[in-house]
């Protein structure tokens, strides 16, 4: 009896801290979106702006697991999978309550399917440039066209109100 309310005691308290760092990270971003450079990144839809930070943190995640994958042998192609497959739970809660403020945990299949949509074109993309460049650039230069990609098909798709 006296574990399972210490468990409880510590799920909510790990519960709480969360809520209270994705508030905190919320709140940080409305604040240099609105204030910050007198207010230059205002005329930036809101939620995009929110979508380009946490998508550099997400992206520079991704980016490290595809080049550790490649360095430890894998083709470009395969690395790209386990890239998308490690991030996309952990961009899930990201992207769905810091930019969209959503919970709902039903919409993970329809984040999947989106992620399933941008691996695809990304792959086909990543195919075309590495005949021209060597593949670390070719995905370095993918991150910010397959990041807007993303950024509409959750907006009016996954998360759209």
């Amino acid at each position: 009896m006296l574990v399972n309310k210490l468990k409880n005691i510590i799920k909510s308290t790990v519960f709480n801290l969360k809520a209270v760092l994705f508030k905190f990270i919320s709140n940080t971003f409305h604040y240099i979106h609105k204030k910050m450079f007198w207010g230059i990144f205002s005329r930036i839809d809101e939620k995009f702006f929110k979508f380009l930070f946490v998508g550099a943190l997400n992206a520079a995640f991704s980016y490290t697991i595809y080049a550790l994958f490649l360095w430890i042998g894998l083709i470009p192609n395969v690395a790209l999978f386990f890239q998308y497959i490690i991030g996309v739970l952990w961009n899930f809660k990201t992207t769905g309550i810091i930019v969209f403020k959503n919970h709902d945990n039903r919409l993970i299949f329809k984040f999947i399917t989106s992620y399933v949509i941008t691996f695809c074109v990304n792959s086909i993309l990543l195919n075309i440039l590495i005949r021209f460049i060597n593949e670390y650039l070719a995905q370095a230069l993918l991150i910010l066209p397959v990041a807007i990609l993303s950024f509409l098909i959750f907006k009016f798709w996954v998360f759209k109100k």
